[in-house]
């Protein structure tokens, strides 16, 4: 086939509309609030975070640190929260 006849047919690979790109899990996700009155799931998540953030093991960021509440950003967050609120593989029996 000669150079002028593929570029008059073209087989399709003429500029067409841009697809819109798929959606992703950080597009996607939810920060995590945390409730602390007295500060003590604050320095439990930034002892986590501190001890692990040069690591294999993703950590998250904490945002938004107000009097009784922060939020907790990035991979691993839901870990991170179980962790402080003490809740599922956390419960106080399970550690034992």
């Amino acid at each position: 086939m000669k150079y002028k006849e593929f570029t008059n047919n073209s087989y399709g690979l003429e500029a067409k509309e841009v697809p819109p790109k798929p959606r992703t899990y950080s597009d996607v996700k939810e920060d995590i609030k945390i409730k602390d009155p007295t500060g003590e799931k604050h320095d439990e998540a930034k002892k986590y975070i501190d001890v692990y953030k040069n690591s294999f093991r993703p950590t998250p960021r904490i945002k938004n640190k107000k009097f009784g509440e922060f939020t907790l950003s990035g991979p691993d967050e839901k870990f991170v929260a179980d962790m402080v609120n003490k809740k599922g593989r956390f419960k106080e029996g399970n550690n034992e």
